[in-house]
């Protein structure tokens, strides 16, 4: 039996480092191809054009993994069909979930080195390849913001703003809503505009009117004034910034940190939190392709080459396709963020099962 499994392993090892190589060059050729026009007009050098495919090469490993795994497994098991090599093994016993085991058990590996390898190293390259593409590039970004909601972490406190400046930090058509007082009813402040204290760190209301509950009369009592000096009204100017992270350029700890802080402002956080929980589906997929392909890769005795690389790539766009479909279902709020970023594995996990079931053996 040591000899089935290290035949198998080997093989699919072999399978495994060539079509790695294969789809990451893919890859890398797609990424310089779609911006070479911008290359060229921007007069980049190609020292740092070859810089910019280097730290996108590791973001291209994570990409091409699966696929590679998914190819690998149903070239090797479909060349062992065809070649007839597996009649004595299945003759003698030995079914193909055990036969294949051994390739299951090192995609569960693949799948937790993918895991590690996007949290210590990927991230990292691939922020500072997009920082470096944008510099090259000269794509600017823009933290200014329109209309705008946010509120304090305790919601005591909500800002409404017309369009928020980032670059003097200033506040147009401010509408503020304010519950820390005793009354039955909150305050409101309508200001003109209003602009950041950095050294005292709170937002000083020019040009207001302030309504305050008249609990005698019943009705809001309405005061100009010409600017309002509350050290509480202190939420951040970063708050107020346009939402341009990318979540995949987070460490699990950052992101955590982010959609707690989206969360607790009153922020839109269900795209993110689906691309978070989605970030431990992902690595997952080699595991859950060994096991389609497994169960199908021996259906094929001709032309082993070309049908594996088309069932690969079929059973890849199914996959990924319903993926995506989850994830903007979770994204719009239509499904919960989990739901969508697990809801891919757990189908084709049971699809994978009934496939066993029926496989030869």
């Amino acid at each position: 039996m040591r000899k089935l499994d290290s035949m198998i392993i080997r093989d699919f090892i072999i399978n495994l480092v060539s079509s790695l190589l294969f789809f990451v060059l893919i890859l890398e050729l797609l990424d310089i191809f779609a911006n070479l026009w911008r290359y060229l007009n921007n007069d980049i050098p190609l020292s740092q054009i070859i810089r910019v495919a280097v730290l996108y090469l590791p973001k291209c490993i994570s990409f091409a993994l699966p696929v590679s795994v998914l190819f690998s497994s149903s070239y090797t098991l479909g060349t062992f069909y065809a070649n007839n090599e597996l009649i004595s093994v299945f003759g003698s016993g030995i079914s193909l979930y055990r036969f294949v085991l051994p390739v299951i058990i090192l995609s569960l590996f693949l799948s937790l080195f993918l895991y590690f390898f996007e949290e210590n190293f990927v991230i990292d390259t691939f922020k500072q390849k997009s920082e470096l593409s944008a510099e090259l590039l000269k794509r600017k970004k823009s933290m200014s913001n329109s209309n705008v909601t946010v509120s304090n972490p305790d919601r005591k406190i909500i800002y409404n703003a017309d369009y928020y400046n980032d670059s003097n930090k200033t506040l147009s058509t401010v509408m503020i809503i304010d519950r820390t007082g005793s009354n039955t009813y909150p305050d409101r402040i309508d200001a003109k505009w209003a602009k950041w204290n950095d050294s005292e760190r709170y937002w000083i209301l020019m040009e207001c009117r302030y309504f305050s509950w008249n609990s005698e009369t019943e009705k809001y009592d309405i005061k100009i004034v010409k600017q309002i000096d509350e050290k509480y009204y202190n939420l951040k100017p970063e708050t107020f910034r346009k939402i341009i992270k990318n979540i995949d350029e987070l460490k699990k700890d950052e992101a955590g940190k982010w959609l707690k802080s989206l969360r607790s402002a009153g922020l839109p956080y269900k795209k993110q939190l689906t691309e978070y929980y989605r970030r431990f589906s992902f690595p997952l997929t080699c595991f859950i392709v060994t096991l389609i392909a497994s169960a199908i890769g021996g259906r094929f005795k001709k032309n082993i080459l070309l049908m594996s690389l088309l069932t690969s790539l079929l059973i890849a766009s199914g996959y990924y396709i319903l993926q995506m479909i989850l994830v903007l279902f979770a994204k719009l709020g239509y499904i919960p963020p989990a739901a969508g970023a697990w809801g891919t594995f757990l189908f084709f996990l049971f699809l994978s099962a009934f496939l066993f079931k029926y496989a030869k053996s």
